[in-house]
């Protein structure tokens, strides 16, 4: 960022009695400027005053520039200088109104930012823009112009000017040490961001826990640590859940009831995504960016919930008696007539079938005891995760009535002579 003459002046002024203090002022040129364990004055906010790209001493500044205060009125962060060869926001006049940007044209160069960039920008921005240390205010301002202006000499690795911005003589070394250390960190874990839900298995059941895999990943797949998810099962509220240092979490759900059920997961806590911005009055001066801002992102999956099984326990019984009926043959069917089941009673008289899916159905004996008949149908049904009980009793076959014989009368015939 270029200053303007006379607060230069001004700010040189303060810097040469600080180093007269501390005895640590070092000539550079016409200018003296201070040993990396001093900061840039207080009106520049953290960072370093440097000389131009045309070598005037303290004309330009690496770092953020704030608290805004009256430099900046409304806005109580730090901000960035965003176009290297324009003037300082004391020339701004005013600014507008924050705004999010997905799109950056160079003003040096008429080239646009790609989009992988600006999120990378963005997320330096927003996870270290905001310091009071001046080292790292200096690595955020040469990563971010490294982005916004790709293969030109304010970008690193080789740009001639940026390598110069991190080298003068009261700019540590580790302010390029951070600088590209963020970069290598933005180009693994910048957005956008995409939730990923995995169930562990496919088969929900109402009233039971069944775990969920959770991560969140960035635009180049590598998943996110330390990001707190909200859980929503179907409108209900249902926990939290934080990723792992390997990015990943794992919980459990409970599903109230049968049916298709929606899981939503939501970060609402990520690192932004846009470059928020302010434009100055006047097109000479530069465009700031500010630091801070986070992105959320969200995903829901659509399970389906199995209703639990239940069963129908079948007792058969003597009516006359109650003596369990052994043998006897039946058959389960549905609401649609569809055989469900078939079995025989044991020595007990019991039968049992299980695995039945809720609903209606027909108990229907096949074939009965000898002496017995046969009972009529009976219909009942079975409830989720419930065993129906149906009494089954059999009357015995009526006895015939042994038949009487029938008396003959023989009549004697009379006899004739032979």
């Amino acid at each position: 960022m270029n200053v303007s003459p006379p607060a230069a002046a001004a700010h040189r002024g303060r810097r040469l009695r600080q180093s007269a203090l501390i005895g640590t002022a070092i000539a550079v040129g016409a200018g003296v400027l201070l040993a990396p364990a001093a900061g840039a004055a207080d009106r520049w906010g953290p960072g370093y005053l440097i000389s131009d790209s045309s070598g005037k001493p303290a004309a330009s500044h690496i770092g953020a520039y704030g608290p805004p205060g009256a430099q900046l009125p409304g806005f109580t962060g730090l901000a960035y200088c965003g176009d290297p060869e324009l003037d300082g926001p004391e020339s701004a006049g005013n600014y507008g109104p924050v705004q999010e940007n997905t799109a950056w044209t160079s003003k040096a160069t008429g080239k646009s930012a790609t989009a992988q960039d600006i999120a990378r920008a963005a997320y330096v921005l927003s996870k270290y823009g905001d310091t009071k240390s001046d080292a790292q205010a200096a690595a955020v301002d040469a990563a971010v112009y490294s982005y916004l202006e790709a293969g030109t000499t304010y970008a690193l690795p080789n740009g001639k000017r940026a390598l110069q911005r991190l080298t003068y003589p009261n700019v540590p070394v580790e302010a390029k040490r951070f600088a590209t250390g963020y970069m290598a960190e933005a180009a693994m874990f910048a957005g956008p961001y995409k939730v990923n839900i995995k169930p562990a298995g496919t088969a929900l059941k109402p009233g039971a826990k069944s775990a969920v895999t959770l991560d969140v990943t960035s635009a180049s797949g590598h998943k996110i640590p330390g990001v707190t998810l909200d859980l929503n099962l179907s409108g209900a509220a249902a926990g939290t859940v934080t990723t792992n240092a390997d990015g990943v979490a794992t919980t459990s759900i409970t599903p109230a009831k049968a049916g298709d059920t929606i899981l939503k997961a939501t970060a609402k806590s990520l690192p932004g995504n846009a470059l928020r911005t302010i434009t100055p009055a006047n097109a000479k001066a530069q465009r700031m960016l500010l630091a801070g801002g986070v992105s959320s992102a969200q995903a829901q999956l659509q399970l389906k919930v199995d209703a639990l099984k239940g069963g129908i326990k079948v007792t058969k019984t003597a009516a006359e008696s109650g003596k369990p009926l052994a043998g006897v043959e039946f058959t389960i069917r549905d609401a649609a007539g569809r055989t469900a089941a078939t079995g025989k009673t044991d020595s007990a008289g019991h039968w049992q079938a299980d695995n039945l899916a809720p609903g209606t159905y027909t108990v229907h004996e096949v074939k009965a005891v000898e002496g017995y008949q046969l009972a009529a149908d009976q219909q009942t049904t079975v409830l989720d995760g419930a065993t129906a009980a149906v009494a089954v009793k059999d009357v015995k076959i009526p006895d015939q009535p042994k038949p009487q014989p029938r008396p003959v009368t023989i009549s004697v015939l009379p006899q004739t002579g032979a």
